[in-house]
C-alpha cells in the first residue's frame, strides 16, 4: 500500500518508449523461462542480469509515475508542511450525477469519452475533474488534500509553482535542516524535481489512502 502519482500529460514521445521497453522486459523474461534452469546455474545468472537491466531501463522510460509509500507520504506531508508547501483549502462540494441530468449507474457503465457517450454524462464528467483540479485563483501552495484518497485529486502548476516557491524561500533561512531531511528521507530531492518536472506537464494526480 502506497501513493502513486502520475503526470497529468506525458513528455512527448514518453509513451511510445515505454512501451518498447516494456516489451524488452517481457521478452527477457519469456527468454528466462524458457530456458527452464535452477536460480543457481550461471548461465540462468547472466539471464537474469539481463532481466534486472532490462527492468531498470523500462523504469528509467517512465518519468510520469512517483511513487511514495505510505509513511514516506506520510513524512512527505510533514516535509512540505513545515516547507509551507502546503495549505489547507475546501475543495468544492462532490457534484451530484442528477444535477446534470444522469445518474450514478449511467456514469458508471458508460463508456468513455466517445459519440456513443451521452452528453449528460460528458457534462457529470466534466464537473468531476473541474472539482478534481479546483485551486484558488491565486495558490498559495498544493492543497495538503490532494495529496491523498483514490479520486484522482489534480495538483496544478499554479500550486506546484506556489509550493517551489515557499519551499525555496524557507530552506534558503536554514539550510543545514535541508542537509538533515536528505539525510533521513534520501527521496526527497527526487521528489522536489518531479513536482517541477510535473509543472511542466499540467500537473500530477495522486492515488492512495486518503489523507487523516
Amino acid at each position: 500500500m502506497g501513493y502513486d502519482t502520475y503526470l497529468v500529460r506525458s513528455p512527448e514521445g514518453e509513451d511510445a518508449a515505454y512501451e518498447a521497453a516494456s516489451r524488452a522486459f517481457d521478452a527477457a523474461v519469456e527468454h528466462r523461462d524458457d530456458l527452464d534452469l535452477p536460480y543457481g546455474h550461471p548461465e540462468y545468472q547472466a539471464v537474469q542480469a539481463a532481466v534486472t537491466r532490462a527492468y531498470d531501463a523500462m523504469e528509467a522510460v517512465r518519468t510520469t509515475h512517483f511513487y511514495l509509500t505510505t509513511w514516506a507520504m506520510s513524512e512527505c506531508r510533514a516535509l512540505m508542511d513545515h516547507f509551507g508547501m502546503l495549505v489547507a483549502v475546501q475543495p468544492p462540494d462532490r457534484p451530484a450525477p442528477e444535477e446534470h441530468g444522469t445518474t450514478a449507474g449511467e456514469a458508471a457503465l458508460a463508456p468513455a469519452a466517445d459519440d456513443t457517450t451521452p452528453a449528460q454524462v460528458k457534462q457529470y464528467r466534466r464537473a468531476l475533474a473541474e472539482r478534481l483540479s479546483w485551486a484558488p485563483p491565486q495558490p498559495e501552495g498544493i492543497a495538503a488534500h490532494k495529496l491523498g484518497g483514490d479520486e484522482g485529486w489534480t495538483v496544478t502548476p499554479g500550486e506546484i509553482h506556489a509550493a517551489l516557491r515557499a519551499y525555496e524561500a524557507s530552506r534558503a533561512t536554514n539550510p543545514a535542516l535541508l542537509a538533515e531531511v536528505i539525510e533521513d528521507a534520501d527521496w526527497w530531492p527526487e521528489w522536489i524535481d518531479y513536482l517541477k518536472h510535473a509543472a511542466r506537464h499540467g500537473g500530477f494526480r495522486t492515488y492512495g489512502p486518503s489523507v487523516t
